[in-house]
């Protein structure tokens, strides 16, 4: 008697034989199947679903940071076109007192610069007639120059000139009020041709 029937066998078998499952068998593999291919489109689908989302969600995205970065200019713009009435006035308010206030340190300051490189040297500070206590005043002590001071109506009230050693130099507060004002102008002028759009 053989015992063929009793070993493994190492044959192919192929899978679309009917191996003679019951039906049971067959209903559950084709069940199965059915879930398998069910599962597959619904994760494709789901998947195409949130590249889109994530598409729209960067457009979207992109387009509130842009609308964020116009508001933020716009609100720049009126912000400051706003407070430009109250920036002139003060300007016109206090630079022209402080740069006249600031005359006798100025010169002060460019006397001991001119002691320091060129000592014992004869110094002439003319100025305008209104000024020549305050030019007086503001001389520093100890400096190692012979100082001068003469009136000179041709000069400003803001201006003070300064000669020494065949050397001249001018110190004058106006000029300086001046390119103040003009630097604030510009800064106003250029903000309101900016775009709206940043």
């Amino acid at each position: 008697m053989s015992i063929s029937h009793l070993l493994e066998t190492f044959e192919e078998i192929n899978p679309d034989e009917d191996l003679g499952q019951s039906p049971d068998d067959q209903r559950t593999d084709h069940e199965l199947a059915v879930f398998e291919r069910g599962y597959k489109a619904g994760w494709d689908d789901c998947t195409a679903a949130a590249e889109q989302s994530g598409t729209a969600l960067s457009a979207a995205f992109a387009q509130n940071l842009n609308d964020l970065s116009f508001t933020y200019h716009e609100a720049y713009s009126a912000i400051v076109r706003s407070i430009e009435p109250l920036v002139r006035q003060l300007v016109e308010a206090t630079l022209p007192d402080l740069a006249s206030d600031s005359l006798g340190q100025k010169l002060g300051a460019e006397m001991t610069q001119i002691a320091r490189t060129h000592a014992g040297s004869q110094l002439l500070i003319t100025c305008h007639p209104s000024r020549r206590t305050m030019v007086q005043s503001a001389l520093p002590d100890g400096l190692s120059l012979t100082v001068s001071v003469a009136p000179d109506d041709r000069l400003a009230a803001d201006q003070i000139s300064l000669r020494f050693a065949e050397v001249e130099r001018e110190i004058d507060v106006a000029r300086f009020a001046t390119e103040a004002r003009t630097l604030i102008h510009n800064y106003f002028e250029s903000i309101k041709r900016e775009p709206l759009n940043g």
